[in-house]
């Protein structure tokens, strides 16, 4: 089992640990759960509580004492399932938030901000597609990329970022906070106008923003399924390329 999965699936390091010890033991007693996981009681059973409300582990509470096991392939399977519905549903919301945005008695005085959704299977080709333009608006503004970017997208479009520094190289600039990972640091010093921030305060960060311009493109690639969503507004992104200006000058 391989621990960048379960981190890319949200999990932090103890939710890890305890993890393993459940599956190895294939159903175990918290008393038994602490001393394999080196982990007090109270703290084991909080987090095997948080994994359960995962769908990762199981509790069958009609033993004596209770046990925890670790749900199934079939439960696995079910969770992509759920997810997919609730990705759905996601849609359907910046769907009608856009349309209620367009139709508002606001959208008479000020410019209507733009939403669109991106599904994990079209996110590569979108990216190819839309970075001339991003690119083009954040010229207009400070030629920089300001944001977060979560490491696993490196892992995920490493071949995007290649390609999209060979698009004016000598004119945009990145500057971004990222969580220190192997990925981020192949890639740190390649190229020149491409800064990173390691940021101590970034673990619990699981998605990625960029401001490029007009725009702020959120792209999540930490846990399955992907989607990447796109805001053009000009007032929001002004408002997000502050927040991370600050910030780049306080790390």
């Amino acid at each position: 089992m391989d621990d960048k999965v379960l981190t890319a699936l949200g999990l932090n390091a103890r939710e890890i640990k305890v993890y393993r010890v459940v599956v190895r033991a294939g159903e175990i007693d918290p008393a038994s759960l602490s001393k394999h996981a080196g982990i007090k009681r109270t703290s084991a059973y909080a987090i095997a509580g948080g994994l359960i409300e995962k769908g990762l582990l199981i509790e069958d509470s009609t033993k004596r004492p209770r046990i925890f096991l670790p749900a199934s392939p079939k439960d696995i399977e079910h969770l992509t399932a759920e997810e997919r519905k609730r990705l759905h549903a996601r849609e359907t919301l910046y769907k009608r938030l856009a349309s209620d945005l367009a139709t508002s008695e606001s959208a008479k005085t000020y410019p209507v901000p733009q939403i669109r959704f991106i599904e994990s299977e079209k996110i590569e080709r979108f990216l190819y597609a839309e970075t001339p333009k991003w690119i083009e608006s954040l010229l207009n503004e400070d030629s920089t990329w300001w944001g977060f970017q979560d490491h696993t997208l490196i892992d995920h479009f490493r071949k995007w970022i290649d390609w999209q520094w060979k698009q004016e190289p000598e004119l945009q600039q990145v500057k971004l906070l990222s969580n220190k990972s192997l990925s981020e640091l192949r890639v740190k010093g390649k190229y020149p106008n491409r800064k990173i921030k390691f940021w101590d305060k970034a673990d619990n960060f699981i998605s990625t923003t960029w401001v490029a311009g007009d725009y702020v493109i959120m792209i999540n690639t930490r846990r399955e399924p992907f989607y990447l969503v796109e805001i053009h507004d000009a007032t929001f992104a002004h408002d997000q390329r502050e927040v991370f200006k600050n910030l780049w000058s306080l790390i």
